[in-house]
């Protein structure tokens, strides 16, 4: 039983450890891609810190003053810059929200953040939600762009906007693809009532010096489309991989030629926002990471007999703070203690009550920080002898089936004379009598 308890710590250390280990390699990476980034963007647009923000969206370029920037008497606002994206989506969209762009190419859009209108917009229903974004082109007609990005009910329509519920803002992308130009924005609530509405200076038609800055937009996705195309060539492979660097250092040195405009992996702004998530997520990472390596030992502690902990709080109220304490009462030290011998201890069970029993059972006990274990077994008649030195042996504990119990197990072992027996009664617990 001795082994099988070894192997079990074995096994459970190896298998809780694993665990672990991928838990504190994972979870700053999770946090920071699921939840902290938001709570950055959060912060930031609270402290008015918008580009900051904005390079959490990251865009692969952006121009630094927005195009659009209202706020609301109410509180609150939106914010519009103009920005170059890259598609992560390894597919196209379902709904066509990509527009036939696939992993890899890049749009030109206005993005930026409705923010700071907390409780005042109402966009989240179950049953017939018609929140969404309007924008009003130059000739006065809408076009509706959705916002809704989550099914909170399974039922396959969209309950509410995700960044609002958590983080309270909405991410704003108005694509080339949706709109060739527009003037104004209308936010309209579950209801379909507009509730916020922000109107430019100028028509935003996704032609600037910023966007001239990217070239040949299309080309540059046509590459790219090429280069994922079946039947491509290692040779062809490398010529239209070196067709796109080149595009991407044009765009670089067109972008470090204007003060106005950055690229986002190279804006203060990112390495600052990269710097706080980072720091949150490992934050949000390790407690937890500790809380369960903590766990892990507190169940073994208990699970694997070594009782450490309880000793410890034993030791820390009775010798440390001195609780008084009713002292189990054993022979005179002068019995034990005073006599250098060794005696042969034998520990026998009686089974008169419990025929049935065919189980194996170990018996612990320590003295001075070593520990001594009987182990019973049926083929040697629940009988084993240890050869032990003379003293009081304590902290005694049992492995057995919990069907059974032990009626007179000493709390503590005397150990004097250089041979004696002990025999131990074993009878089943009442909630298991027949």
């Amino acid at each position: 039983m001795k082994k099988s308890r070894i192997f079990a710590a074995v096994v459970y250390f190896i298998f809780t450890f694993g665990i672990g280990v991928v838990f504190a390699m994972t979870l700053p990476g999770y946090f920071a891609a699921f939840t902290v980034s938001g709570e950055v963007v959060a912060s930031s647009l609270e402290k008015g810190e918008l580009l900051k923000a904005l390079t959490l969206a990251e865009p692969i370029g952006f121009l630094r003053e927005p195009v659009l920037a209202q706020t609301f008497e109410t509180g609150g606002g939106v914010v519009l810059y103009e920005t170059v994206t890259e598609v992560y989506d390894r597919s196209d969209a379902e709904d066509g929200e990509t527009s036939g762009l696939t992993h890899g190419m890049l749009y030109k859009c206005y993005t930026g953040y409705l923010y700071g209108v907390g409780d005042r917009y109402d966009v989240f229903s179950k049953e017939s939600n018609a929140a969404a974004l309007y924008v009003t082109t130059e000739q006065g007609e809408e076009v509706r762009l959705p916002l809704l990005d989550y099914d909170a009910d399974g039922d396959g329509r969209k309950d509410g906007i995700s960044t609002f519920t958590e983080n309270g803002f909405v991410l704003l992308e108005i694509r080339a693809g949706d709109v060739s130009a527009f003037t104004k924005l209308s936010f309209a609530d579950r209801t379909g009532a507009r509730v916020f509405s922000a109107e430019a200076a100028a028509a935003l038609n996704f032609e600037s010096a910023f966007f001239d800055c990217f070239g040949d937009i299309e080309g540059y996705n046509e590459l790219v489309a090429q280069c994922a195309a079946e039947g491509v060539t290692q040779e062809e492979l490398a010529d239209l991989n070196g067709q796109r660097n080149d595009y991407i250092a044009s765009v670089k040195e067109a972008l470090g030629q204007r003060k106005d405009c950055s690229l986002t992996a190279e804006a203060e702004e990112y390495r600052e926002a990269s710097r706080e998530v980072s720091r949150r997520a490992n934050n949000k990472a390790i407690p937890f990471v500790l809380l369960y390596f903590v766990a892990i030992y507190i169940i073994a502690d208990f699970l694997l007999g070594t009782h450490y902990i309880i000793r410890f709080f034993k030791w820390f109220l009775f010798k440390v703070c001195r609780i008084p304490h009713k002292e189990k009462k054993g022979p005179p030290k002068d019995e034990v203690f005073g006599h250098d011998y060794y005696s042969m201890v034998t520990l026998r069970l009686d089974l008169g009550e419990v025929p049935e029993f065919g189980g194996s059972v170990e018996i612990k006990y320590t003295n001075g920080g070593e520990e001594f274990a009987f182990v019973l077994l049926k083929e040697e008649n629940y009988t084993a002898t240890l050869r032990m030195k003379a003293g009081t042996y304590v902290n005694p504990f049992i492995d057995i089936d919990r069907a059974y119990a032990p009626v007179d197990l000493p709390e503590n072992l005397v150990v004097e004379g250089y041979r004696m027996e002990t025999i131990i009664k074993i009878v089943k617990r009442e909630g298991e009598r027949l």
